[in-house]
């Protein structure tokens, strides 16, 4: 199927919410030192190696710190894609088997990157599901995968984190010549290890409303397969550059669960959570695009 109008637009929201948190709230750590170990997760494809880091996600674009493209192997400096892929999003290094590296579970990986303190996630599940039915790990966590309850098959979350998500969408007629307003209401959810992170993050989001965000070519997302970058190094002023086009933050609804909702739900006092609420609008003629 090819890329439609909504999955570029939640693509460019999710680019622009990570450097809204990246830029403006300064929500990472600075580089460390990370020592990556052999992990055999479920989701690694045939042929590679994971080695992890007890931390994720790191930082992949900034306009104030060095954003690592290499780790070192052995004491060896090797560059992304390089026989590896460093997955920014996972917080660990993939390494093909059939290269130089070769397959070995022993490697000595170590790199220094900055990691964030508040991850950004795009789900296809409900707030129900993500706050119900998943694992949270809370970060920075002294505990590495290895040692984290659940299995690597499946879905475990890195907390304080903010879970996006289109809920609905419509067409409004707008002008004459079959313009309409398309009308999308993105639901994220924000799970914190602290109000001060959850205040946080929802007084940035609502202080969004009514303003513009690039609309990103699908073609342009700066992340491929094994979210790596493509084309190093990445920032999100240089890729914006390339837009023409803008989506607009009509309204932004920020609340939080109250604290008996929230240990009822999630039988723990560890987890605060709020929900922002973005409409989000853009003047486009589906009729014309769609006319054979």
């Amino acid at each position: 199927m090819k890329v439609g109008f909504d999955h570029e637009v939640l693509s460019s929201f999710y680019l622009w919410c990570d450097d809204r948190l990246n830029f403006f709230a300064e929500a990472y750590q600075p580089p460390i030192s990370h020592t990556f170990e052999y992990v055999d997760s479920a989701d690694i494809p045939i042929g590679w190696n994971a080695f992890y880091s007890p931390y994720r996600q790191f930082v992949w674009s900034s306009d104030v710190i060095a954003v690592a493209n290499s780790v070192k192997i052995g004491g060896v400096t090797v560059l992304d894609k390089d026989g590896i892929f460093i997955d920014y999003n996972n917080g660990r290094i993939l390494v093909d088997t059939s290269s130089r590296h070769g397959a070995s579970k022993t490697l000595v990986i170590t790199g220094d990157f900055a990691y964030k303190t508040l991850n950004v996630y795009i789900t296809d599940e409900t707030e129900e599901s993500v706050i119900l039915n998943s694992d949270f790990i809370i970060s920075p966590a002294n505990q590495t995968f290895l040692q984290q309850n659940g299995g690597f098959g499946e879905k475990i979350y890195t907390v304080p984190a903010m879970f996006i998500t289109l809920d609905n969408s419509t067409n409004e007629p707008f002008a004459f010549g079959g313009m309409d307003q398309t009308v999308l209401n993105v639901r994220s959810v924000v799970v914190a290890d602290s109000n001060y992170t959850l205040d946080g993050a929802l007084s940035i989001f609502r202080d969004s409303a009514r303003t513009n965000f690039p609309l990103i070519d699908f073609n342009n997302f700066p992340f491929g397969e094994f979210n790596h970058i493509k084309n190093p190094p990445y920032k999100y002023k240089d890729l914006i550059t390339a837009s023409s086009s803008d989506c607009f933050v009509d309204e932004v609804k920020a609340s939080k669960l109250t604290d008996r909702s929230r240990e009822r739900i999630t039988g723990s006092k560890d987890y605060k959570i709020g929900f922002l609420d973005f409409k989000i609008s853009k003047a486009r003629s589906p009729r014309q695009i769609f006319t054979r």
